[in-house]
């Protein structure tokens, strides 16, 4: 749970920082209107190339990511947060490599557009079978992805996501 809310925390800052530095949180509304139909295509391509990253191919959810420096995924897998495109980029194409035969199904939490970033908290049902098996598994995740406008339009800079579904008491 405390992973959740560092990262929702993380989005407020980051949207913060952006209205704080000349972008504003409210552009002008037809500015505003054209990032928001901006960021739904970009969703509509995300949601295209999953269906390749869940049957092992991971090129073209690669090529919704900013390739900067800056970029950061804390997996669903565990383990550190790859930071840096060369460390994303190994990450990804090693959690594509662990799917095959794969779907996924979206419940949109949140969706928020501010200056040149956005992010959508939302829970993925993933459908898959693992390499090699002939039994089909499911993984259901909370997911934070944060974009940023870039001159290719909005690319992904973050994705935090976790299976800590249920909620549990502190002991």
């Amino acid at each position: 749970m405390k992973s959740f809310q560092h990262a929702l925390v993380a989005v407020a800052l980051l949207l913060w920082a952006n209205a704080s530095h000349g972008a504003g949180p409210v552009a002008a509304d037809d500015a505003q209107g054209n990032r928001a139909a901006d960021l739904e295509a970009m969703l509509a391509r995300y949601a295209d190339a999953a269906k390749q990253f869940y049957d092992g191919r991971s090129g073209a959810v690669k090529a919704l990511w900013s390739h900067a420096d800056d970029v950061t995924l804390s997996g669903a897998a565990g383990g550190e947060t790859a930071k840096g495109w060369r460390n994303v980029s190994m990450r990804l194409d090693w959690a594509s490599a662990q799917f095959s035969r794969g779907s996924k199904q979206v419940e949109l939490i949140q969706k928020t557009v501010s200056g040149d970033l956005a992010y959508v908290v939302q829970y993925e049902h993933i459908l898959f079978f693992p390499p090699g098996k002939n039994t089909q598994s499911r993984r259901d995740y909370r997911v934070t992805t944060v974009f940023r406008r870039e001159a290719a339009g909005w690319r992904v800079v973050h994705r935090h996501a976790d299976m800590q579904m249920a909620r549990e008491a502190i002991r």
